[in-house]
């Protein structure tokens, strides 16, 4: 469930992105009913989240863009896959010690013969062609982003300001715990054990998550 302090104009974002069969999630329409209550005041959109379906990032990265109070966003704990879209819709776009991005290429799960793969494959390379457009707004242009996605890579609060995802870092403070991220290849292993956090473990996995289905 989304969370929201509208006296602090705080957004949460502490969930996978894109709903699941459980209810669970946080989806666009949620983000826009919350930056609607929260009456043109800046938004600040504080992030926990392993990500979720491609295309929900993408439509909130666009609705906070969009929001007319303008938009800072801060990193508590993890802004992996999708929420790492989200959290570059910040005009500021705060990392709090210890906290990590990470970003990779799109992923999906089909089912069919040899053509239905072929044509996943080329609807995949069509996301990570979206995911690079938005990426290369902010990250430095002598890096190969497509690269960096290919290879799964995971930023610290120094190394994401390197990059050019995050631009400054917030005071020490007392921070959640990284939602779990162990079905991520090359997550790092403190982060992989570390507890479920939030939300309760889904079947649908809590990566760039493609809704479609091969006949």
């Amino acid at each position: 469930m989304l969370k929201v302090n509208a006296s602090l104009g705080e957004i949460y974002i502490y969930d996978t992105i894109g709903k699941d069969w459980f209810g669970g999630g946080i989806d666009s329409k949620q983000v826009i009913d919350a930056l609607n209550e929260l009456g043109g005041k800046r938004a600040t959109i504080r992030i926990n989240s392993p990500g979720g379906v491609a295309d929900e990032g993408i439509a909130i990265y666009n609705a906070l863009k969009r929001y007319h109070g303008g938009v800072d966003t801060i990193v508590d704990s993890l802004a992996a896959s999708a929420a790492s879209v989200i959290a570059l819709a910040g005009e500021s776009r705060l990392t709090a010690p210890g906290a990590r991005w990470m970003i990779h290429r799109a992923m999906t799960v089909s089912v069919g013969n040899a053509e239905d793969m072929r044509k996943a494959a080329e609807v995949l390379q069509t996301y990570d062609n979206s995911l690079v457009e938005i990426y290369k707004q902010y990250m430095n242009p002598s890096q190969d982003i497509l690269g960096m996605m290919t290879e799964e890579t995971w930023f610290t609060s120094v190394s994401a300001i390197d990059a050019g995802l995050s631009n400054g870092t917030v005071a020490e403070q007392e921070l959640p715990v990284a939602m779990n991220a162990a079905w991520f290849k090359k997550a790092p292993e403190e982060l992989a054990a570390a507890p479920m956090a939030i939300f309760k473990p889904k079947i649908q996995s809590a990566s760039f998550m493609q809704k479609f289905y091969s006949r």
